[in-house]
Formats: C-alpha cells, sequence, structure tokens
C-alpha cells in the first residue's frame, strides 16, 4: 500500500477528506521521526513498535569489483510488530 492508498482508505473508513487524512498521516510519521530522532522507543500498543538501533562499521565486499571495502556505522530504524498484531495477522 502507497501513501495515496493508505489515505483514501482513511478517507473511506472516517468520512474525513483527502486533506485531513493527509495531514493526519504526515504528523503521525513527522511524530515518529521526532521520537526517533531523540533517541526514544515508539511504542504503539496493538500495532508494534519503532527502535533506532546502532549497525557497527564492518568490512564488505563490492559485488561488482569483488574489491574489499568498509562499510561505515549507522543507525537503523527497526520495527518489531507486537504480539496482538502478529496473532491477528495469522489467526
Amino acid at each position: 500500500m502507497k501513501k495515496g492508498e493508505f489515505i483514501d482508505s482513511v478517507v473511506d473508513k472516517t468520512g474525513e477528506t483527502s486533506k485531513q487524512a493527509e495531514i493526519f498521516y504526515d504528523a503521525f510519521w513527522e511524530s515518529i521521526e521526532e521520537q526517533l530522532k531523540k533517541g526514544h522507543d515508539v511504542v504503539l500498543t496493538g500495532i508494534g513498535s519503532f527502535k533506532i538501533k546502532k549497525r557497527a562499521a564492518r568490512k564488505g565486499i563490492n559485488p561488482a569489483t569483488h574489491k574489499k571495502i568498509n562499510i561505515p556505522a549507522k543507525k537503523v530504524i527497526v520495527f518489531k510488530p507486537s504480539k496482538a498484531l502478529s496473532e491477528r495477522l495469522n489467526g
């Protein structure tokens, strides 16, 4: 599902306008991003949690040239679905 499809789904379920649904969508993701940038985990009960994990620097191989390269350390976003969501999807 793409952003536009998600917004259309929210409009169908709530009766709100597309503009209001888009404002909600943007505010929702901006709020999550702000908390992650501050180093906080975001836990949405019944849905799951977003966390930042640090990936250490490591050695790798360029698949095109087969030369060894250094891959720098970086932060990655990890989403872990809640038990309730997993059960709804598998039950």
